[in-house]
């Protein structure tokens, strides 16, 4: 996992724990949304991963952190679908990934994890949608989808493209 995270705002790098103890403490009516995004770009697949530092009535800060890898090549048409749910579901290990490491430093844990995935039948997203509903919630996070997860997965979308 990346740990190389920037402001949005200035697109400096920060060292996140530190950075995010430091403005919970100024900044106490504060909730986290992670979320993450992907986009098949090329041969490359490039995924955002975003934490939202949300100042209730006063906007929210944001946190990025960009990783590419090589595009998973499909071996067989009949397993486009299978190559669609790993990018997918690798978006969720990544904000699960980020959660717990936050933790892991005794962090405030995040209000929701925003997941890319649809609960219209009709997208290929709907396909994991079950599964990662059931691993961030068995894990004890708050989990939100399309279209009610915008916060963190809208700023990762931008980020990708």
């Amino acid at each position: 996992m990346n740990r190389i995270f920037k402001s949005l705002t200035d697109n400096q790098e920060i060292d996140i724990i530190p950075y995010i103890k430091s403005y919970l403490l100024k900044n106490e009516n504060t909730d986290i949304y992670i979320g993450c995004d992907s986009q098949n770009i090329g041969r490359k697949t490039i995924y955002a991963t975003v934490i939202v530092l949300h100042n209730k009535g006063r906007g929210g800060h944001v946190l990025y952190s960009t990783e590419w890898i090589p595009r998973i090549k499909i071996l067989k048409q009949t397993a486009k679908t299978e190559v669609e749910f790993t990018r997918l579901w690798a978006e969720v290990e990544r904000s699960i990934e980020i959660a717990e490491y936050l933790k892991s430093f005794n962090i405030k844990k995040p209000a929701f994890i925003d997941i890319d995935l649809n609960p219209d039948p009709q997208f290929k997203s709907n396909q994991a949608l079950r599964a990662a509903l059931g691993y961030v919630e068995s894990l004890g996070y708050t989990v939100r989808c399309k279209p009610d997860a915008i916060s963190a997965t809208y700023v990762a979308d931008k980020l990708c493209k």
